[in-house]
């Protein structure tokens, strides 16, 4: 089980723009594209449609691509 909880729509886009490069964070053909803290590239799919909430086993991976702890994350989450 993931220690990691549900994010609603606004949540998971607030967690990519607090953990990427400012500025880069872009919403393109259902994907999230931007550029990790170390400026690597990321992408996140989006299920066509309406995605009102991302689970916490996608939350995890992302977070794990992104290079964010779960202190990090908790501490972002709790604020």
């Amino acid at each position: 089980m993931s220690s990691f909880p549900e994010l609603r729509h606004g949540q998971f886009v607030r967690f990519l723009e607090a953990f990427c490069r400012t500025g880069t964070l872009k919403f393109r053909n259902n994907k999230w594209i931007g550029l990790t803290r170390k400026g690597r590239p990321f992408v996140v799919h989006v299920k066509h449609g309406s995605t009102r909430k991302y689970p916490p086993p996608l939350v995890e991976a992302v977070a794990k691509d992104l290079g964010v702890s779960r202190e990090e994350f908790w501490k972002w989450y709790s604020e």
